[in-house]
């Protein structure tokens, strides 16, 4: 791994003062975060580098392909090391950072995001279509809450989940688990440790629906899981226009299979991408979607904690 530091008026090569990096992102949350350690001494033969908040950190494999390329937001000293802690985070940092108002009409998730990244002086690479039509107004809300509201609104529409990340510091907006990690998870091959969870907390397997004046007018379920653990029920309030049988099909919840995996790294394994896996003593066999990744390279090791969550059997449709 190489990490370049960016300054106004040039660019350094800081890998060999950097003992540790710690590379990481979650679906739950916007921007992926790089973390790295840097050597600090007073001896003459140890470079001075600045890393203020406002300079940016280059993440790259040692082919040059770029990881991550992101601000740095904190540094922090303590005078019992000799290393300086940095924290920087990629462009959907600053979609947190500021507010907007707007009053949309009859457009579509993507031109929604194109119009407020446009706004906001955000680079495009990719929006996944939709073609759904919606009405949207938002008062006071961050831009990158706005993009995923729009988005989220259309997946109520067709079932589809989608993510909002950075790619070479432009926006990417793509169907969330669309994407495989060209890389299989074993346990006779790269897996160090795993456990596997299976769960009903957040089942729902009944969803009745009410129209305007509160009269039942119907209900979505899946009679299996009614069966074999129980009803649990949600309603749903039909709105003017709303698909109600998809949007109360999008509400059914079966069982969470989810799971934790430590392995040696590879860095096409990121949260919100899938990968396939087989570990059969703990159950965690087939396709599972990546929530949380946490990449580390120290001392001429790289390794990654996963957690993902149950997307399907090998081959599944």
């Amino acid at each position: 791994m190489k990490i370049q530091l960016i300054e106004t008026a040039r660019k350094s090569d800081i890998t060999r003062l950097v003992p540790q990096i710690v590379w990481s992102g979650d679906t739950k949350q916007a921007a992926r975060k790089l973390e790295i350690e840097v050597i600090a001494s007073s001896d003459i033969n140890i470079p001075k580098v600045n890393l203020s908040p406002g300079n940016m950190l280059k993440l790259a494999e040692d082919n040059g392909a770029e990881l991550f390329t992101g601000y740095i937001f904190a540094q922090e000293r303590t005078v019992a090391s000799n290393t300086v802690r940095v924290t920087a985070y990629d462009g959907l940092i600053y979609m947190l950072k500021s507010k907007a108002t707007y009053n949309f009409k009859n457009t579509t998730a993507e031109a929604i995001a194109a119009k407020v990244a446009k706004d906001f002086g955000i680079e495009i690479m990719e929006l996944i279509k939709t073609g759904i039509i919606q009405n949207l107004v938002v008062s006071s809300q961050t831009p990158y809450a706005i993009i995923t509201g729009a988005y989220a609104a259309a997946g109520q529409q067709n079932g589809k989940k989608y993510l909002c990340t950075m790619k070479n510091n432009k926006l990417v907006i793509r169907e969330k688990g669309a994407v495989t990690a060209d890389f299989l998870l074993s346990s006779h091959l790269n897996i160090t440790s795993a456990c596997y969870t299976e769960s009903i907390e957040n089942m729902v397997n009944r969803v009745k629906i009410y129209d305007a004046g509160g009269e039942s007018t119907g209900k979505v379920e899946n009679e299996e899981w009614v069966r074999n653990y129980g009803m649990i029920q949600e309603v749903l309030h039909k709105e003017a226009g709303q698909d109600w049988q998809t949007a109360a099909k999008n509400m059914l919840k079966g069982l969470a299979r989810s799971g934790n995996i430590s392995a040696l790294g590879n860095t096409g394994c990121l949260s919100g991408t899938s990968v396939k896996i087989q570990e059969p003593f703990t159950g965690l066999s087939g396709l599972f979607e990546i929530d949380t990744d946490c990449h580390i390279w120290q001392e001429g090791r790289y390794t990654m904690d996963l957690g993902l969550h149950f997307s399907g059997m090998e081959g599944e449709e």
